[in-house]
């Protein structure tokens, strides 16, 4: 689907940095910039494929993830309407030592800065280069607070804290979603919801769960008394 210059131009805009270039330097990644749209589940970005560059998701969202040696994916963080991510970048970031994946969290749209024109950004403009290396600072935050729920935190808590950050009284997600998001197994999570329905903490539905009991979940998930 081709997009407008003027429609990219006004994308380009929102990008923190897009005011300090220059008019000519502004042109030029208006004129090497796209917009792509992506089916739910379809595969955006692998080590398989050349590297991508920067983006931000215009509408819908992306995850991140890594595969295990037995080919399990350890979810890593996700890329929500309006963010933007750079792990895509890997050839233009020479910090990015570990490979992710990326792809389609459901049906989205995305701005994408490509990486062989990022690169002369990051070696020509400071204040693109500043933002470049601040965004990833924020996702190896990301990574090592995912890594350090996985190591240290138990279940029952960071399946309480996943269904609570949906913030609604009703999460419409199947078991097998949940334990993808929260990095375990599909058995584990149910049985661990089962026992929450048996305290009246939850109510299992098909495809959904309802919060009976929001302020108990606060509390298993350790967070602070309403």
């Amino acid at each position: 689907m081709s997009t407008s210059s003027s429609e990219i131009r006004k994308q380009l805009s929102a990008l923190p940095f897009w005011g300090a270039l220059t008019a000519r330097e502004q042109e030029t990644m208006q004129s090497c910039a796209q917009i792509r749209s992506y089916a739910r589940d379809e595969l955006i970005y692998s080590k398989e494929q050349e590297c991508l560059g920067l983006i931000r998701v215009l509408s819908g969202s992306v995850r991140t993830f890594m595969l295990s040696a037995e080919g399990r994916e350890v979810r890593l963080y996700r890329v929500d309407e309006k963010d933007t991510d750079v792990l895509s970048a890997s050839c233009v970031m020479n910090q990015i030592t570990f490979e992710t994946q990326m792809v389609a969290d459901s049906d989205c749209t995305l701005l994408i800065v490509p990486a062989v024109c990022l690169s002369n950004f990051k070696e020509n403009n400071l204040h693109v280069r500043s933002f470049l290396f601040e965004k990833l600072g924020e996702r190896f935050s990301d990574v090592m607070l995912k890594m350090q729920a996985i190591l240290f935190t138990r279940l029952d808590q960071r399946i309480a804290q996943a269904l609570l950050s949906r913030g609604s009284t009703t999460v419409r997600i199947t078991h097998e979603q949940l334990a993808g998001e929260i990095n375990s197994t599909r058995e584990a999570v149910s049985r661990i919801l089962k026992d929450m329905e048996r305290q009246s903490l939850i109510r299992l539905g098909r495809g959904q769960i309802t919060l009976s009991d929001p302020d108990a979940l606060r509390m298993l998930a350790g967070e602070e008394n309403p």
